[in-house]
Parts: structure tokens; C-alpha cells; sequence
């Protein structure tokens, strides 16, 4: 969203709860922080001395903070208007419109949207006749998230693959809490134009597919629709069947968060329970079908999709170093020279820092060097959620897990390991499945591909296979 657009709706906000307008300088101070600027920076620009600017903002944030019920600073001053300006989108369906010195809430006359970035006209489209319906968002199932940052790498990719090249079925790919949910809310409001239908459903709140393919149509299809609707999609059809009508019919983004709770544990990555096959029938129906509408799977396990990468992308996201040391900042962590050290040791995760930054804070008085002076990483409260993850995994990806935990060095899958239990071709499968849950990564190198796993997975391993040991010798003994 554009400065000026944030600029106007802050300043709209402030008149509309204390009837005065932003002042210049504050505004120069909004606009410079949005702009990335620090207060010395905004300081020169406007020609005021640094302390001023530092007073100026902090009334502001206060001010802001106050008027929408968050704590507003400066790492998060864009993301929190940003967000509340496209709520008003999302969660209601009604138009933002700022005007005049205030903020204008309606759904009512607005213009039906016209097919955007469409391709040549099918059949479908040319019996449409101009009955698009107006644009609807349902976000209710989206999480209520802030960013630290832009992910710009990420979207520009996520945007060309979903408005140039059309592709229909995009996994957004990361361990909890590496940002998947975060992303996908900073693309919506940059390409709900080009939407009819923006929909987020959670995968956690249905229990079958058909249940959420039926609040799906319930949505696009609601009881009062025309009868026209009711005879093109009569209950007759499958439910497959009548949401890839609507697929064709408007131009929907479909979100499934969380969809690693289709999967089974104790088996390799992406193996569906034995209840949820059918969401892989209908993935490839969506992936094969012809239409101009786009399906955004989040997930910290990568499905199972039989078919080639035209119509499927996967973009697995990384830590990101802003954002953590946003969020290292925000904390009031000493010790900044060494907060690049800290957080590549927990994988530029915000919420395994976040979890740290506790124990640094509780333990260490926010001494970052202190912290780093144990001679072993800390997991701390991070365990909870290894063991979560390390509960899903198969015998044979655990086997994996503990022998990579032992090496020094990332692992040259090319060459049989005398030290490993199984086969080699055991070793690539393994491999390969934490590959695709984000426990394993690949590091390219001169002489080849080379694997190797965070350093927080290794000393979870670690500690797990020391576990098992003790385990097996305190029964050894007492038999």
C-alpha cells in the first residue's frame, strides 16, 4: 500500500476521535518512518533537532496506539494501519473510502467488478453476461497476525506466479512460525483487485473435506442466491464438481491454512490419513482443470501433487533477518553485535526467537553474550514444539534425523555412510521426506548438493537419541 494512502487514513483516524487533524511535522514523521527512515533521518529532512523528532513520534505511537486499541512503535506502525485498512475489506466485504476528513464504512452501491487479467474468453466467460458479483472476501478463519517486514522477494515471486503465469495451485511451504500465514496476508490486499472471491479457511476447524468444501459454496452460493445459481449447482453434482463450476464461474483465491493436519503421522511426508485421501483427488481436479482461479495451501508439510510444476508451484519461505532483528529490538536485548550469531542459531524463526528471547530476557537480564556463553544451545521452551514436530516423523526419518545429529559437517547423500542403519536408498527416502516437512535443508556447494539440519533440530536430536540410549540401558540393566 502506498505512504500517502497510510498517511491519509492515519490522519483521518486522528480526526475522526479527537476532531483535529495530524500536524505537519507529525505527518513528516509518519511518512519517514514508513519510509524505513530512523528519527536522526526524518531529523535532517524536516531541519529539527533529533530530540524533537523522538518527541513527536512517541506522542504519536501513543496516540495511534490509543485510537486502535495495539501497541504501535515504529518496527510496526505500517503493518498495523495496513491492516486495519484492509480489514474493513476482509472481514466485512464493505469499502474502506477516506474522504473529506473522515472514514466512510459502506457495502452499498458498489460496482460489480469486471474479469481482470483474464486470459482469452472460454465459454464460461462469454455466458457470464455481466453477472459477476460485487467482490466478497471472507477472512474470518485468518489468523490476527502483525509483520516485522516485507517479505518484497516473496510476493513479487507469489504475485508473478498467480497474475502472469496463472498457476493454479501454490504451496506456501515453512515450519510454524516462520511466517507462511504472515506472507499470505501481506499478498491479499496486493492482488485482491484481481479477485471476485477472496476465501481463508482453516483446516484445523474441519473435521472432512466435505465440510469444508460445503462452508466454501455456502459462501459463493448463500441460501438466498438466484435461482439460476440453485439450478447450475444442484446437490445432484458432487461436491468436487461444484466448486470447480465456481472456479470457473468467478475468479476465487482459496486459502487452506494449516493443511499439514490432513497428514498422517508415523509415515513419510505427505502420506493423507486415511479419511482425507480425497483432498488429493481434488487437488489435482484443481490443478487440472481449466479455470482462472488460484488454490494457496499453507503448510509446514509439502502435499503429494501427481503432476508436473506448470500448474504447481511450491515456495518454501526462510527466516527472515529483518524481521528477527525487528522483533530483537522490540525486546531491548543488549549485545547487538552478536544477534546475527543468535538468531542463525535458532534458523531466523520469529517464534523460536520470540520463545528465546524470553530466556534470555528471564535468565541472562537481556544479555545476548551472556546467553551465548552456554556451552550447549538452550531449547528451553522450544521443546513443546520439536517434540511436536518430531512426533510426526516415521521410524525411518528419525533414524535420519539422529545420524545426521552426529556428523560434523552437512552429509554428501552420494556416498553410502558405513555408519548409518539402513540402506542408502533408505537414507535418500528419509532424507527426502524431512526435506519436504523443512527439517532438512540443501546447501549447495562447488563440489555438489550437501544436506545438513538446523542447529536447534540437532540438539533436539541429540537429546532425543541420548534419551533413547539411557532408555535401552536402564532396561538392559535390570533385566
Amino acid at each position: 500500500m502506498d505512504i500517502e494512502t497510510l498517511v491519509e487514513l492515519a490522519d483521518n483516524l486522528v480526526f475522526t476521535e479527537t476532531g483535529q487533524n495530524l500536524d505537519s511535522l507529525q505527518k513528516e514523521v509518519l511518512k519517514g518512518t514508513l519510509n524505513g527512515k530512523k528519527y536522526p533521518q526524518i531529523a535532517n529532512d524536516c531541519q529539527r533537532h533529533p530530540d524533537r523528532i523522538k518527541q513527536v513520534g512517541t506522542k504519536l505511537w501513543k496516540l495511534l496506539s490509543d485510537i486502535l486499541g495495539k501497541s504501535i512503535k515504529k518496527s510496526n506502525v505500517r503493518s498495523i494501519l495496513e491492516k486495519f485498512h484492509f480489514s474493513h475489506i476482509s472481514n466485512t466485504g464493505d469499502c474502506v473510502n477516506i474522504s473529506n476528513n473522515h472514514i466512510n464504512i459502506s457495502g452499498e452501491n458498489r460496482e460489480s467488478p469486471t474479469p481482470k487479467n483474464k486470459s482469452s474468453p472460454t465459454p464460461t466467460d462469454q455466458n457470464q453476461n455481466n453477472t459477476n458479483p460485487e467482490n466478497n472476501y471472507d477472512l474470518s478463519e485468518a489468523p490476527d497476525l502483525y509483520w516485522l517486514c516485507d517479505r518484497h522477494t516473496e510476493l513479487t515471486t507469489l504475485k508473478q506466479w498467480i497474475l502472469q503465469n496463472h498457476t493454479r495451485i501454490i504451496t506456501i511451504l515453512g515450519l510454524a512460525g516462520i511466517g507462511k500465514s504472515v506472507l499470505a496476508l501481506q499478498l491479499i490486499p496486493q492482488i485482491k483487485d484481481k479477485f471476485d472471491y477472496i476465501i481463508w479457511r482453516n483446516i484445523d476447524n474441519y473435521s472432512t473435506l466435505e465440510s469444508l468444501q460445503t462452508s466454501i459454496i455456502n459462501f459463493l452460493s448463500p441460501p438466498d442466491s438466484s435461482s439460476q445459481k440453485t439450478a447450475d449447482f444442484s446437490p445432484a453434482k458432487t461436491t468436487n464438481n461444484q466448486l470447480i463450476n465456481y472456479l470457473r464461474k468467478y475468479r476465487c483465491l482459496l486459502i487452506f491454512d494449516n493443511l499439514q493436519e490432513i497428514f498422517a503421522s508415523g509415515e513419510l511426508a505427505g502420506t493423507y490419513l486415511p479419511d482425507h485421501e480425497n483432498y488429493g483427488k481434488l487437488f489435482k481436479q484443481i490443478a487440472t482443470s481449466s479455470h482462472q482461479s488460484c488454490l494457496l495451501l499453507l503448510s509446514q508439510e509439502e502435499p503429494k501433487i501427481e503432476l508436473g510444476s506448470h500448474y504447481c508451484h511450491t515456495l518454501k519461505i526462510h527466516g527472515s533477518l529483518e524481521a528477527c532483528r525487528m522483533l530483537l529490538q522490540e525486546r531491548n536485548l543488549t549485545d547487538e553485535d552478536r544477534w546475527l550469531e543468535l538468531i542463525n542459531l535458532y534458523g531466523g524463526n520469529p517464534l523460536w526467537l520470540n520463545i528465546i528471547a524470553d530466556a534470555v530476557e528471564d535468565l541472562c537480564d537481556g544479555n545476548v553474550a551472556q546467553f551465548l556463553s552456554c556451552s550447549t544451545l538452550y531449547l528451553g521452551d522450544l521443546e513443546p514444539i520439536l517434540e511436536r514436530n518430531f512426533q510426526r516423523l516415521s521410524e525411518l526419518e528419525k533414524q535420519v534425523i539422529f545420524w545426521m545429529a552426529n556428523q560434523e559437517t552437512a552429509v554428501d547423500v552420494s556416498i553410502t555412510p558405513a555408519d548409518f542403519p539402513h540402506s542408502h536408498s533408505d537414507l535418500w527416502k528419509g532424507i527426502q521426506s524431512l526435506k519436504r516437512r523443512c527439517l532438512v535443508e540443501k546447501v549447495m556447494e562447488t563440489e555438489g548438493s550437501f544436506f545438513t539440519i538446523q542447529p536447534v533440530v540437532k540438539s533436539f536430536g541429540k537429546m532425543l537419541l541420548a534419551l533413547d540410549i539411557s532408555r535401552k540401558e536402564g532396561v538392559g540393566s535390570r533385566e
